[in-house]
């Protein structure tokens, strides 16, 4: 059975996630300030470079007609980073922002992987190791606020992890950051019941002269960080160096590259029900700057920008915004229900294989959970089904083999309440058949993964839908278009009606439409399916995930059928190259097969 989940603290995660609403221009920028604060240590005051701060990140997209939905390219503990947007329907996909929260963090272990992390990072820097030392034998959860706003160690490496895109090593700071997402939220609370009135906080920022032309009213702003603000106007005056005096920023021009830009966020929390903002000054290491940190992924809206000519400084007003809010309910139940399934740990490591693609990562993630649970672990079976199926992704196929029929050996003990797992690594040793074609291999253990998940599944079980949509593919192989159409006709329909948000089996089905109707000869259909499969995959996937590789490789493939398309196709095959050079290993199949494309229509151009 999976581990036990604490939905409390789901629910909490799921209400934090960003938001966006239609006709609204969304901007991304990152704000490059080195902020400096003034900490006092022993009397005297020193400044320090608080890169903490510095991760003030806002998203832009040009926008054809309106905003229709996200480009999930990284996602994190709670946070979500969006890099691209498309101009299609669907929505941001939230699966990872629940995870680590839910998952155990507060071991031993999680510590010391922490804690052996941190110290190798700072290796020769004694100020900071000698900070460590003191983190290991005095930190407890309660201090999460005060060590996050202390000037060491923490504040850097935390701000670094958050800012990555390297979801492994957000993981390793789980200790940590589980904490301070709890204790924030407590906070937060009692923030609430404090500011019963309106009020106004200020953030200075170094932005640079493009960024701060994207800026303009209407923007959607968000945060990908604990965006931090002051009560205090010369707090954030202070940090991009404003003289007290004069009022003058370091800026000369307003042409000049780097612009600095005071950031004026007008709150309401009696009419903002959604917006999580903590008062932490009485928590803080440096309680005089009146701090105020904002949620990760919390979204204002800009209602002013004023260049001040005679200080050389912009003062941008933003007020909160809560967008979305019946999606996040949705979306909520949706991913309670995956939790009653299967273990966040798990599905950790699933999205850093399936979402990101960064398909190294995910091995040492799954094979560190191999070698650090015990023989009659229950998740052991399922730790060699993600296995296998990596080594399905980079195309070795025997291997996968092997360790979807370890999965199936640990996992046949146990049924029937293992039947839901034992089904779907069924269908896992299926799809590699399938993709060694040997397709009429793949059809029967397909339809006896079905068979087994429809005993004690309902019809309506996403499961079940997979299943099909697998099956469907298979039926493509062996030729059979009638009987794919109508499970994937099936299958579409309930992602339709049923999933609150877009899902990566959707796309596949659109790309499976796409192969049927290629195949039966109706070339617009098939461009229809394949253009809808490859908005989706870019705005649920990474920009470089295999997956997107194989419908820009089909794309081409259509485009080349006609002559005056050539062009078309080959820049399609050239990208889908570019993905697979990047993901795939030599010699992986295909690799194989758009360097041919590619060389076959260049010959041809």
């Amino acid at each position: 059975m999976p581990q036990s989940i604490d939905h409390r603290k789901v629910n909490v995660a799921l209400r934090r996630l960003p938001t966006i609403r239609p006709s609204v221009t969304i901007v991304w920028i990152e704000d490059s300030c080195t902020s400096s604060r003034l900490f006092d240590n022993n009397g005297e005051n020193m400044n320090y470079v608080d890169s903490l701060h510095n991760h003030f990140i806002v998203w832009y997209t040009s926008i054809l007609k309106s905003i229709k939905y996200f480009k999930q390219a990284r996602s994190y503990e709670r946070i979500i980073v969006v890099v691209v947007l498309a101009d299609d329907s669907g929505s941001i996909n939230k699966e990872a922002s629940t995870l680590l929260l839910a998952m155990p963090h507060d071991s031993s272990e999680a510590k010391r992987e922490m804690l052996v992390e941190c110290r190798a990072y700072y290796r020769g820097k004694h100020k900071e190791l000698v900070a460590i030392d003191k983190f290991e034998h005095s930190y407890c959860s309660a201090d999460a606020i005060k060590w996050y706003t202390r000037p060491c160690f923490l504040y850097r490496i935390v701000n670094k992890a958050l800012r990555s895109e390297d979801i492994l090593g957000l993981y390793t700071f789980r200790y940590f950051i589980a904490d301070l997402c709890t204790r924030l939220e407590e906070v937060a609370t009692l923030t609430r019941a404090r500011y019963t009135m309106p009020f106004r906080v200020y953030r200075g920022a170094r932005l640079s002269k493009n960024e701060v032309e994207e800026l303009r009213v209407g923007t959607l702003v968000a945060t990908n960080g604990y965006m931090s603000s002051s009560i205090h106007l010369n707090v954030a005056q202070l940090f991009i160096s404003i003289d007290p005096t004069t009022g003058m920023s370091p800026s000369r021009s307003r042409d000049d590259k780097q612009q600095f830009v005071l950031f004026e966020i007008d709150i309401n929390l009696t009419d903002s029900s959604e917006i999580i903002v903590a008062d932490v000054s009485d928590y803080s290491a440096v309680p005089d700057e009146k701090e105020l940190l904002f949620d990760l992924g919390t979204t204002f809206i800009i209602t002013n920008t004023e260049y001040d000519i005679e200080h050389y400084l912009w003062h941008i007003r933003m007020v909160s915004s809560s967008e979305m809010a019946q999606l996040r309910q949705d979306y909520s139940a949706y991913i309670n229900r995956r939790l009653t399934d299967t273990s966040p740990t798990m599905m950790f490591g699933h999205l850093l294989s399936d979402i990101s693609s960064d398909y190294s990562a995910a091995m040492n993630y799954f094979y560190r959970l191999l070698r650090t649970i015990s023989v009659d672990d229950e998740d052991h079976p399922t730790i060699y089904f993600y296995l296998a199926r990596l080594y399905r992704f980079i195309g070795k196929h025997k291997k996968a083999i092997e360790y979807f029929q370890r999965a199936l050996l640990l996992q046949k003990p146990k049924l029937p309440q293992s039947s839901m797992a034992y089904g779907r690594a069924l269908a896992g040793l299926a799809t590699t058949y399938s993709e060694m074609g040997e397709s009429t291999r793949a059809v029967l253990l397909y339809e006896r993964a079905m068979a087994i998940h429809r005993a004690f599944l309902p019809s309506d079980h996403i499961e079940m839908i997979m299943d099909s949509n697998r099956l469907a593919y298979a039926y493509w192989q062996e030729k059979q278009y009638e009987r794919a159409l109508a499970h994937l006709s099936s299958a579409l329909t309930f992602y339709r009606q049923k999933m609150p948000v877009d899902h990566p089996g959707q796309a596949q089905a659109l790309h499976t439409m796409g192969l049927v109707h290629h195949t039966l000869g109706n070339r617009e259909q098939a461009l229809d399916y394949y253009t809808k499969a490859l908005h989706m995959r870019q705005s649920l996937l990474s920009n470089d995930h295999p997956f997107v590789a194989r419908t820009y490789y089909q794309m081409s493939l259509l485009h080349a059928e006609q002559d005056d398309e050539r062009t078309i196709a080959l820049d399609y095959a050239q990208r889908a190259l570019n993905i697979r050079y990047r993901k795939l290993p030599p010699n992986h199949k295909e690799l194989n097969q758009s360097i041919e494309l590619v060389k076959r229509l260049s010959q041809k151009k």
